[in-house]
This record gives C-alpha cells, sequence and structure tokens, in this order.
C-alpha cells in the first residue's frame, strides 16, 4: 500500500460497517456516538510523519478528503467473512479510543483517536510490519457533506489536480488500444471528478 494512502485506508477500514470485524467492534466506541463520523464529507490532515514519502505524497495531494457515504457504497455486499485484520479495542471513552489491530501477514497498528471537538479528531497512529515501524497524526474535520460521486476529493488548485489536463488525458486514452479506451476515459473522468 502507498503509504501517502495509509490514513485512508485506517479510517475506511476501521469506520465503515461492512469492514468485516472491524465495523463490529468499532460500531460500540463511545468517541463516535454523538458525531456522523460514518458520513459525509471529512477533510484530511497530516499532522505529522516519520516517513518522508508519507509527507511529500501528501504535500502533492494538497487538501484531501474523503467522501463516507461514497465509501460506504462501495463497501455493501462486500464478504465479511476472513478478515486479514482483526482489532481490539484497548480504551473506549467519550473523549478517547485506542485500537490495536493485528492482521494475518504479521503487520500491526495502534491507533489512539481522540475528539478534538465535534466536528474534529486527531488520529495518532504507529504502524509495524517485518521490524519497522512509522508513525504519522491526522486530523479528521467533518466539512458536511459531499460533493460528487468521488471516494477522494481533492482541492482543484492541489499541485495533483492542476496536472490532470483534460486535453493530454483525452490524448492519452486515445493511443490505448481500442478495448481499453472506454475504461481508461471513465477512469480519467472519475479522477477528474475527484477534483472540487
Amino acid at each position: 500500500m502507498p503509504t501517502r494512502f495509509a490514513p485512508l485506508v485506517l479510517l475506511g477500514g476501521l469506520l465503515l460497517p461492512g469492514a468485516a470485524q472491524a465495523g463490529d467492534a468499532l460500531s460500540e466506541l463511545r468517541l463516535f456516538k454523538s458525531s456522523p463520523l460514518g458520513q459525509g464529507l471529512w477533510r484530511m490532515e497530516l499532522v505529522s510523519s516519520d516517513d518522508p514519502q508519507m509527507a511529500r505524497g501528501a504535500a502533492a495531494m494538497g487538501q484531501t478528503a474523503l467522501c463516507m457515504d461514497v465509501a460506504r457504497r462501495m463497501t455493501q455486499g462486500s464478504p465479511a467473512e476472513n478478515p486479514q485484520c482483526t482489532p481490539k479495542v484497548l480504551r473506549n471513552t467519550d473523549t478517547q479510543a485506542e485500537i490495536e489491530v493485528s492482521c494475518k501477514d504479521g503487520g500491526n497498528s495502534r491507533m489512539l483517536m481522540t475528539r478534538e471537538n465535534d466536528k474534529s479528531y486527531l488520529m495518532d497512529t504507529t504502524v509495524s510490519k517485518d521490524g519497522q515501524a512509522r508513525n504519522f497524526k491526522v486530523r479528521y474535520t467533518h466539512a458536511g457533506a459531499c460533493k460528487g460521486d468521488s471516494m477522494m476529493q481533492f482541492d482543484k488548485n492541489s499541485p495533483m489536480c492542476q496536472q490532470m489536463d483534460p486535453a493530454r488525458m483525452q490524448a492519452a486514452c486515445a493511443r490505448m488500444p481500442e478495448a481499453s479506451r472506454a475504461p481508461c476515459e471513465r477512469q480519467m473522468k472519475s479522477m477528474a471528478a475527484a477534483c472540487q
């Protein structure tokens, strides 16, 4: 998994119902009883990271948000059997939740989620695998309703979105074999729609 997407994978995998056993264990967290964390648009801000690749990726993406409504729809109907990772709740209060996630591939994550206010949470995460650990902190802030149908939403002025020149994207698809053109065009359209 590219490290720049780690905060997305952790939030989505932990907080969406349909995410195997995680949904069951985490639906009881008191931290989220009075907030809509599983719905709407959530801005993500990388506060700190000891992984330079993650920091560079976050800077290139600019302001990033996750539409939990679209993410939830994407997980509906997903099989919940044979989970690859198992969460364990270590702390469960109105202001903090601490979760340890153990995975079959030997990876582990420990997350301390703290409510900062009614619309903001700070997730302090340490991910360990193969004897190496990395830490990052991400702030999630509720930004209201989702804008569009993209799960990931980016600032249209971000470096990533500025590189999405429609003419260049169309030309790239046109160079592909005929059978691949329509899927390429759909993918390019989806990427462009993510820039809000």
